[in-house]
């Protein structure tokens, strides 16, 4: 009998996603699978193919072999983000994605959150120190939202000072 090798390459990935499900509490079918692995912002994340990837995308690319396209976002239908249940996941388009946060109340940055006064305070908190992890929590809005209103990308008309580059605080 002829023995025949496994291709490193098919060795290493089978290693990683044997690493990724000893990461997740499986449960029953239509239960969550919360992710124990590392997280950022509730979200699980996993090192793969040279990045870091949401644990839950991976586990329909895993379970399905469908990738995301960098232009869907990877959706949760039980709104619970460190859900890893692949029956729970699905891509589609980011227009999706905050129309089930809306009807879920999960939404952060819902129309008419801020006023021009909070983002003049923002942006004059920011210029004096203050981390956007931290104003984000303050405003419960998205980071992605305070660094686009520091950068005058969003309310372009209101006060405050803009900044023109990059500042790093703290790592953030």
């Amino acid at each position: 009998m002829t023995r025949t090798m496994i291709s490193p390459d098919i060795a290493d990935t089978a290693a990683k996603v044997t690493e990724f499900w000893s990461l997740v509490t499986i449960g029953g079918a239509d239960e969550c699978w919360p992710w124990t692995g590392y997280a950022e912002e509730g979200y699980g994340r996993f090192f793969f193919e040279g990045s870091m990837r949401g644990a839950h995308e991976l586990a329909v690319t895993f379970t399905t072999g469908e990738r995301r396209d960098a232009k869907l976002d990877s959706c949760h239908s039980c709104n619970n983000p460190p859900c890893c249940n692949p029956a729970h996941v699905r891509f589609d388009t980011r227009q999706s994605n905050v129309q089930d946060m809306i009807t879920a109340g999960t939404h952060r940055a819902g129309p008419g959150k801020l006023t021009a006064e909070n983002v003049e305070v923002i942006r004059l908190r920011r210029a004096s120190g203050a981390r956007q992890v931290d104003l984000a929590v303050d405003y419960d809005v998205t980071n992605g939202l305070i660094s686009q209103i520091v950068r005058g990308i969003r309310w372009p008309k209101a006060l405050g000072p803009i900044e023109t580059e990059r500042q790093y605080r703290n790592g953030k």
